[in-house]
Formats: C-alpha cells, structure tokens, sequence
C-alpha cells in the first residue's frame, strides 16, 4: 500500500446468526488483512454516522453531529484514556475502547460540524469517507486492506453507507435459513429484540419475530446485489465455506483484489468438523416450532429468498 493508495475497506455482514463470524476468522489470520477487534459500530447504529448523513433537515444533522461529538468527548475518550492507564493494551482493545481512534473521530466530528456551520448539506459523505481511510492508514500499517466486522445493516443506510466505505468490498454470509434458526435456537436469541430494522418490534410472536427478520434480510440481500456490481460485493454460503472451505476462501481472495491466493487460515482449517457438525445439526424441536401454521409461511418464505440468492 502507498501513501496514495488507502487500504481496501472488507466489509463482512451477516444476516443474524449466518456465520460470517467464520469469515472475520479467516481473514483475521490473512497476511494482507488487518482486523480490529469487536463490531464497528460507528456508522450503522441509530445516531451515528449514517443517522446524521442521513437527517431530515440541517438543524437536525447538526443536533446529532453535537450529540455524537459530546459522546465521544466526555464518554469514550475518557474511558479508553482510563483504560490504558490502569494498564489496557491498545492492540487487544476494540476501536471504540481505543485513544487514537476517539481522537480521529473527533477532529472529523469537528470537520463535518464546521461543514454544516458553512451551510454544507448534511448529506456529503466526504468528510467521513476521509475519516474512514484515515482509521484505515492510521491502524492497517502496509496492509492491503482492513477488514470491518458488521458495519452495516443489510437493508439499511443502502444509499449512504457506499460513499462512506469507498474503495471497499462488501462480503455477506448467508445461511440455509432453517440451520440458521436452529443456530438461533441454540444461542438462547428466541424472545430477545433486536435493535436491527429488518426485525418488526409489532410482531409479538417471538417464532415469528425471528423467522420475518430472516426473511426481511434476504429480500434486502437479492435488492442490494441488483444495487451494487459485482466488483464491490460477494455473497457467500456458510455451508459452501465450510464443507469446501480450501474453494471458498480461494474464491474470496481471488474476488476480492489485492487479498493474495494460498492462504488458508489454521484457526478454521483446526476447527472444520466441528464447526460443521454444529451448523448443520437441526434439533429436533424445531420441527415442530416450523410446523406451527403461523410460522410456516415465513419459513418457507425465506428458504425460497436462500434459494433465490
């Protein structure tokens, strides 16, 4: 990488338990990829950075932009500045937690409130597009790329979150939907709201909750690939990287320029089978929740959209 050139931003998304967290795993083991610790949640959260680009009038941008700046102000740099001092190593911390990053964050804060200040449209993405290939250089060294862990929401922010993220390449995991509700089953998730658009706080059938959400996302994964080129997304089965994992991660690489071929990451490579036998196993309830009338049509709903993808 060159002082011109910023790293390729990857962005790994899922759609609720789908297993993209195997992906960041290989990846994080990948001599081109850097790999911040947790989710980046920056843009994607209500209040962030795709809320404000994405205000309904100036006065309203510049109320979030405050809101945000003050958070970070008073809130997270003061935590991560106590953090290191009680003895915190930055490079195990997450972003967030971290001193250089609240710093970056908040001389572009200052950036796009001035900005507004000058009478500039709540919606120019530059500043944070320069902010991002600012996180970029300053942490993925001479990495080709800096691999970012759920930084968006499929199906939300689609007309914004581009411009923020460019130059980057977007990776969502998908799964058979059924494996992926016994995968939510299994994590003890059934009952419990999600702060994600795609889930419908209306619906009161937790069964139902969960099955819409999946089918939601689906729907919004077949809109985004019909949105975006082929060269700034890929979608990828969790079944397919796992029982043909040496294929799938070469296709990774070699769809997702300047990743070098032959690298196959040791964690997943150990953990293969077991990681197959827990993904694939379909407890024996779930039968009977997806039997249940109210519920089946969803499922079927959403194994045509897998289907479909």
């Amino acid at each position: 990488m060159t002082d011109q050139q910023p790293p390729l931003n990857i962005l790994v998304a899922g759609i609720y338990w789908s297993g993209s967290g195997a992906v960041v795993d290989y990846l994080k083991g990948h001599p081109d990829c850097f790999v911040p610790r947790g989710e980046f949640t920056d843009f994607k959260r209500s209040g962030r950075i795709g809320s404000i680009l994405e205000a309904s009038s100036v006065s309203k941008a510049k109320w979030l932009a405050r809101a945000m700046w003050l958070e970070t102000a008073l809130g997270k740099l003061p935590a991560a500045r106590l953090k290191q001092a009680k003895g915190g190593v930055p490079e195990k911390l997450p972003l967030k937690e971290q001193i250089k990053h609240n710093q970056l964050k908040l001389q572009y804060l200052s950036r796009y409130r001035k900005h507004l200040s000058n009478g500039g449209a709540p919606s120019d993405s530059s500043i944070w597009n320069e902010w991002l290939q600012a996180v970029g250089k300053a942490y993925a060294g001479e990495k080709a790329a800096i691999v970012w862990n759920q930084p968006i929401w499929v199906g939300k922010h689609e007309h914004t979150w581009p411009a923020v993220f460019e130059p980057f390449k977007l990776l969502v995991v998908h799964r058979d939907p059924i494996d992926q509700f016994a995968e939510v089953v299994r994590q003890g998730k059934i009952g419990k709201r999600k702060s994600d658009p795609a889930f419908d706080d209306s619906e009161k059938d937790d069964i139902a909750y969960v099955l819409k959400g999946i089918a939601a996302k689906m729907a919004s994964l077949m809109a985004l690939q019909a949105q975006l080129t082929e060269s700034h997304m890929l979608t990828v089965s969790f079944e397919t990287f796992v029982k043909s994992h040496k294929g799938e991660a070469e296709r990774i690489c070699v769809d997702t320029p300047p990743l070098k071929l032959g690298f196959r990451g040791s964690e997943i490579q150990n953990s293969l089978s077991q990681t197959l036998f827990m993904a694939l196993r379909l407890p024996f309830c779930l039968i009977n929740l997806l039997s249940l009338s109210a519920t089946q049509d969803v499922a079927c709903r959403a194994s045509n959209l897998y289907s479909a993808c």
